[in-house]
């Protein structure tokens, strides 16, 4: 048989808890015997084999950056699979790289906004979460495609049980095995190299069981943390998120400003699940330690809690909100109106790189300013609209002797 080079061009409960390697027995009904195999979970200190194998086929063109692999395996543990021989662990044979999307992520995938070159995290599931949809991101296989393909499946859908699965070709080999495997093109006119196809399905296979299967989104709320409570909620999401899930040094977290701006929770169905952290300057206002709780990530808060930051904003008075946005969130923040700051400051620290992005705010129609009803500024941050006690005091009459 031909040795056949499969690659994909870069473009709830049941998960367990570990994924045990399948192992395959060679033919004994046709050819020479094969040597056995096993697939397994790849670590992260394998990457560095799966890196050389890749470099040995230069056929391959438009893959992630060798960076962008250990970010996505080191979000989800289930990323990538490695094809050894079946008596030892090494050396690496093949392997599988897959983006194990969350609910947003198959989204972003059918409807063009997922960049396979550098994915952003917030569409991909976590280790612990179960995954909506398999997108094949990279497969090198040479001559393993065949005896590896069905154990890899096997193996993953253990832990994806029922998700649909995605790929793109990025040789035409690939794209003939996609064929011969039961893949069809999502777009009939886009049927070739580069486009998207589902496994044994149709354009509307991820609509259909998202229409059937996918639980109602939790309810959501967002709220300026005005309590000593509430801030220690936030300061309790942002503990979990960067010192524990990111290994940030406490000094470099908690900077000395928690106590000089304002923080915002969102919480889904009233339970603290996202922060982030205002702070305010002459003309601009800027958005700070964003973070959201693992469990929570394929939910809507992240998205409603930017969306209640900048409309607080806006109330305010502000035409301009900055911030320090890690490089692969670039495409995250662009969502929302973000663009990069021209400047020439490289901004690295604690351990990531960073580029400085701006928005611009439209004007609301109430916002304070010195001649808005002084009762409105006398009331709770947040609850401009709302009455407060003060008010009620303006009842009596001034008595007070000075």
């Amino acid at each position: 048989m031909k040795d056949e080079l499969f690659a994909i061009s870069s473009e709830s409960s049941g998960c367990p808890s570990s994924a045990a390697p399948s192992t395959a027995s060679p033919r004994t009904d046709s050819g020479p015997p094969q040597t056995p195999i096993q697939v397994r979970p790849m670590a992260l200190g394998e990457l560095d084999e799966a890196f050389a194998l890749t470099r040995a086929h230069p056929e391959l063109k438009t893959i992630a950056a060798d960076e962008v692999v250990i970010r996505v395996l080191n979000h989800n543990a289930y990323s990538f699979w490695g094809v050894y021989p079946a008596e030892s662990k090494s050396p690496l044979l093949a392997y599988y790289g897959f983006l194990l999307l969350n609910t947003i992520g198959a989204e972003a995938l059918v409807d063009g906004r997922l960049d396979p070159l550098d994915p952003d995290l917030a569409y991909l599931a976590a280790t612990d979460e179960r995954p909506e949809a398999i997108y094949i991101w990279l497969i090198v296989a040479p001559g393993l495609s065949s005896r590896a393909t069905p154990m890899v499946t096997l193996s993953l859908g253990k832990i994806c049980r029922g998700a649909p699965l995605y790929a793109r070709a990025g040789t035409q080999a690939g794209l003939n095995l996609m064929r011969r495997q039961g893949f069809r093109a999502i777009d009939p006119e886009n049927d070739g190299l580069g486009g998207l196809f589902i496994f044994g399905g149709t354009a509307d296979a991820f609509k259909m069981r998202e229409t059937k299967a996918r639980p109602a989104q939790p309810a959501c709320e967002v709220r300026v943390a005005r309590t000593g409570e509430d801030v220690e909620r936030a300061l309790a999401i942002r503990s979990a998120v960067y010192l524990i899930e990111q290994q940030c040094p406490y000094e470099e977290e908690f900077d000395g400003n928690d106590r000089t701006g304002t923080h915002m929770l969102g919480l889904i169905e009233g339970e603290p699940a996202a922060t982030l952290r205002l702070r305010y300057f002459a003309d601009f206002a800027k958005i700070e330690r964003v973070a959201v709780l693992p469990r929570y990530r394929n939910t809507a808060v992240a998205k409603e809690l930017v969306h209640g930051a900048l409309e607080f904003l806006r109330r305010k008075g502000y035409r301009k909100v900055y911030g320090h946005v890690q490089k692969r969130l670039i495409n995250y923040w662009s969502r929302f109106g973000f663009k990069i700051l021209e400047t020439n400051y490289r901004l690295v620290f604690s351990d990531h790189e960073y580029v400085l992005m701006w928005g611009e705010l439209e004007p609301h129609p109430n916002a304070l300013g010195m001649h808005t009803d002084p009762y409105v500024l006398l009331r709770p941050e947040g609850k401009w609209d709302e009455p407060c006690l003060l008010e009620s005091s303006a009842t009596r009459p001034p008595t007070n002797p000075h």
